[in-house]
């Protein structure tokens, strides 16, 4: 095989899609954390399901076409860090593959070479042993075992054999997934997509599965449109708006677009539209005349809020710090860049301050700020708790930038403490756990875990409280599975064990973890 053409290609990427999806499961399971919170596998599947749907709801003629398409998709739907390190290795694809109609050896090189650097540059510390290095170390293969005359075949399995190399040396890259006794689990995710690509190249499925579960929702406007084009402009036109409408209905006649659709950005699609056509008429009708009148009557606030959130209580300490818009998610939940850029696209504010309140949230809330025309910036919250404590330094008076700064210091400053449930036997920065023992993690690193809810958040505590003696006040969040007896028990020894620091129990009502609390 000397060539993959546009279908063999779609072919592909459906098919690494469904190897993924249907080992998603063994992804999550390689999550260093014993917790029940795995999710990489999740991750990624959503985001290329996102990417896969994209190329199938398109009219594509060509490799270019479909890789920019995935691109778009993934790019929308990435969830989570390794979501979004998928979305710029598809990104770093779609560059390589400008402008061509089929896909020779050497831009297969290309594709490797210009996946890795893309992703590289995505990520502001790349760590060696995780996706980053799998990607790369393919890169390097690609190019040491390329010849003019390889058979694209052989080429791709002597690429994805390295990856494999390399994704089996990741626990020596780095020891907490070799005490752990695991993988990367996004270099796996990786190379499962590239083994249903593989699968797929030499064999037929079925292109045309229903990816899609979401019903589209009722734009703001309905657009139609004529248009005087070249017939060989026809699909990348249509295929160009597809992104910005819903309910999109058109056909071609003559050199002539009719068509329909609905969208919340009129503007933007006759621009598109502008670029390789003459308008010949064009109607535009307001569906929702009354949010018309609303927003216009809105006069734009300083400041806006945007914060990730799982737990009622959580929701409700949210709310009453006036943040604007809740996004439902965190630990098995990412949402998607997609999801964070449509909430800031609603808020009607000058400035946009986020907190995604996960570190693995942080990139896909990055990623939506460079998508948005909106002055909208992250604070790197790493737990719901985090965004309580940053609010309280918020000062309208000053700038954005200000405001970031000092958020990112307070927050700085203080401890995390949290407590979740063991999924299996491991050792984690030597600390031996059972399963079904509780873990007690303290600023992201484990160290403790025992048989007791409370006991392993006391010892976390107490370890927190024995290396810093500034700390004056602690904050017990109890989660929808904590007995509030216990807590409100520990909340006493705690308080008659060191009299000089105030200790606070609040519900938080999350899942997966008992107990988070924050030192202070």
């Amino acid at each position: 095989m000397k060539v993959i053409d546009a279908n063999k290609l779609q072919q592909m990427v459906i098919g690494a899609f469904k190897y993924l999806e249907e080992n998603k499961s063994l992804v999550d399971e390689l999550n260093v954390f014993p917790v029940p919170d795995g999710d990489t596998g999740t991750n990624m599947t959503m985001t290329m399901k996102s990417g896969v749907d994209k190329v199938n709801t398109s009219a594509l003629s060509n490799v270019y076409e479909i890789s920019k398409a995935l691109s778009q998709g993934t790019l929308m739907g990435a969830r989570g860090n390794s979501g979004v390190i998928l979305s710029q290795l598809v990104r770093g694809m779609s560059k390589a593959l400008k402008d061509k109609e089929v896909i020779e050896a050497s831009d297969i090189k290309e594709i490797f070479v210009n996946a890795s650097k893309t992703a590289y540059r995505a990520v502001m510390q790349p760590t060696e042993g995780t996706i980053l290095t799998v990607a790369r170390k393919m890169a390097e293969r690609a190019e040491e075992s390329y010849s003019e005359d390889i058979n694209l075949d052989d080429y791709l399995i002597d690429i994805i054999g390295e990856g494999q190399k390399a994704l089996d040396n990741t626990p020596k890259q780095l020891p907490v997934l070799k005490e752990a006794g695991v993988v990367d689990s996004g270099g796996q995710g990786l190379l499962f997509l590239l083994r249903g690509a593989l699968n797929a190249l030499n064999n037929d499925i079925d292109r045309d599965i229903d990816l899609s579960d979401e019903s589209e929702e009722e734009k703001t406007y309905k657009l139609s449109f004529s248009l005087s084009c070249k017939e060989s402009d026809y699909e990348k036109i249509i295929d160009s708006i597809t992104n910005l409408s819903s309910h999109l209905d058109s056909e071609f006649n003559n050199n002539v677009i009719e068509a329909s659709l609905q969208t919340d950005h009129p503007h933007q699609v006759i621009s598109i539209l502008l670029l390789d056509g003459v308008l010949l008429k064009v109607e535009i009708e307001n569906t929702k005349p009354e949010i018309a009148k609303e927003e216009k009557e809105v006069k734009l606030k300083k400041y806006g809020f945007i914060a990730v959130s799982r737990g009622d209580g959580y929701d409700d300490i949210l709310k009453s710090m006036n943040i604007d818009k809740i996004i439902s998610g965190g630990q098995t939940m990412n949402p998607s860049t997609e999801d964070i850029y449509k909430n800031i696209e609603e808020i009607k504010a000058e400035n946009i301050i986020i907190f995604p309140n996960n570190k693995n949230i942080i990139m896909s809330a990055k990623q939506a700020c460079d998508l948005t025309d909106k002055n909208a910036m992250v604070v790197e919250t790493r737990s719901i708790p985090e965004s309580f404590t940053a609010m309280l330094e918020f000062d309208e008076s000053e700038s954005i930038e200000e405001n970031i700064e000092n958020m990112a210091d307070v927050i700085s400053d203080m401890h995390t403490a949290e407590v979740s449930i063991s999924i299996r036997d491991t050792s984690v920065n030597n600390v031996e756990i059972k399963k079904d023992d509780f873990i007690g993690i303290l600023d992201g690193k484990i160290v403790v875990s025992t048989d007791n809810i409370e006991e392993t958040l006391r010892l976390a505590l107490e370890k927190a409280i024995e290396e810093d003696q500034d700390i004056s006040l602690i904050t017990l969040y109890y989660g929808e599975e904590a007995d509030k007896k216990k807590a409100k028990e520990l909340v006493k020894k705690l308080s008659k064990n060191h009299k000089d620091i105030d200790v606070e129990l609040i519900y938080g009502g999350q899942p997966v973890y008992y107990y988070q609390a924050t030192l202070e």
